[in-house]
């Protein structure tokens, strides 16, 4: 089974990465205002970003008012 199905029913991020990083892979969260996107360490780092590595929404500019997609505490995932 490859990676892509494993991880297809997580609804993590379909963005890409700058360069030859690839597909983003990454968490996905909600802003109370909609947005919906991952989180980035740097602007402008992954074509779905949504939040700054600081939960600024990329949208509206609001600071915190995030929730987590799909989200599954397990300790090792």
């Amino acid at each position: 089974m490859s990676y892509d199905a494993i991880k297809s029913e997580r609804g993590l991020c379909a963005g890409n990465r700058g360069g030859l990083a690839g597909k983003c892979n990454g968490q996905t969260y909600r802003c109370e205002c909609g947005n919906v996107g991952c989180r980035q360490t740097y602007d402008g780092a992954c074509s779905g970003q949504g939040f700054s590595a600081g939960w600024r929404c990329v949208k509206c500019g609001a600071v915190g008012k995030v929730e987590a997609l799909n989200f599954e505490n397990r300790i090792g995932a």
